[in-house]
């Protein structure tokens, strides 16, 4: 017999009661939360912008895609720092 061996035979139990988030994070854990992704997004949508993604006609020298992606990703991180605002 090893001496790490637990003489506990206690296992955790989760009852049905339990859920996976039991209590909200508080109000400035979720505003930060809640900025950084809007920050995040917001810069994304500018960086979007210069590449000129908004423009009907493309800049000379500006690429197709990459301009769409990034405002795509600005639009994602937008609405992921409203929903953890709010949720």
């Amino acid at each position: 017999m090893s001496s790490y061996a637990s003489t506990s035979t206690e296992s955790p139990v989760t009852t049905s009661s339990q859920t996976a988030y039991p209590q909200k994070d508080c109000l400035a854990c979720r505003m930060t939360g809640a900025a950084a992704f809007s920050g995040l997004g917001v810069y994304a949508l500018n960086q979007a912008n210069q590449q000129g993604a908004f423009k009907r006609v493309r800049p000379v020298g500006s690429p197709i895609v990459a301009g769409k992606i990034t405002a795509v990703i600005g639009t994602v991180f937008l609405g992921l720092g409203i929903d953890r605002l709010f949720i």
